[in-house]
């Protein structure tokens, strides 16, 4: 059966041209933080899932709102969503001391979405 679809059903390997185009394009990102607050490599995307591996707690600001009363506090092995923003650029971190690896995953979509 499969070879039958197969003959008659060209399967891209490529989001490119397939008439089920993942428009959902996702990416992973490590990045070392440390005291400084810096942004996170951009990608364009509506959210970013954001995994705290440094061993520490990490601050979390979005857009350009780096005072203390608008950061999120997120525990070392803890994850969060960020939603509502169009690249991860948008959002930034810093460690409370020290500095390791923050691990995130930018989306469009939490799920594929029907059409």
């Amino acid at each position: 059966m499969c070879s039958v679809i197969n003959k008659y059903m060209a399967i891209s390997s490529t989001n490119n041209g397939s008439t089920f185009y993942n428009i959902n394009d996702c990416r992973s990102f490590n990045q070392n933080v440390t005291t400084a607050l810096v942004a996170l490599s951009a990608y364009p995307c509506s959210e970013v899932i954001i995994i705290n591996k440094t061993g520490q707690s990490v601050y979390i600001y979005d857009s350009s709102y780096s005072a203390d009363s608008n950061r999120l506090l997120l525990e070392s092995n803890e994850s969060t969503t960020i939603r509502g923003i169009t690249n991860s650029g948008q959002v930034s971190a810093k460690t409370a001391t020290g500095n390791g690896p923050l691990y995130f995953r930018t989306q469009y979509f939490s799920l594929l979405p029907q059409r």
